[in-house]
């Protein structure tokens, strides 16, 4: 991945119970990816924004022509990723 910068910013607290909520429920592993997660929507958002509905149908099919990820790949990777996360969270002893 590439370099990364901390930033600070202050938000209201719904928005800090919302975050810590879905983290807790387990949606997100931390505070830190649930920011980064909607992050990438916005960003994703403002990209297509702007496009037509011809603009946004060729995007599309060139996503859905794409050559897609091996699922089992995917799932091995999430698997190591949360079973790392939970052996870091078991008490030592």
């Amino acid at each position: 991945m590439g370099r990364h910068e901390r930033i600070s910013t202050d938000l209201p607290a719904y928005m800090i119970g919302q975050l810590r909520a879905a983290v807790d429920a387990g949606e997100f592993a931390s505070t830190d990816e649930a920011v980064r997660e909607a992050l990438r929507h916005w960003l994703v958002g403002r990209s297509t924004a702007s496009m037509t509905t011809d603009e946004l149908r060729n995007h599309l099919q060139a996503e859905r022509d794409a050559p897609g990820q091996d699922a089992d790949a995917v799932f091995d990777r999430l698997d190591a990723k949360y079973s790392a996360l939970v052996a870091a969270d078991q008490p030592k002893g």
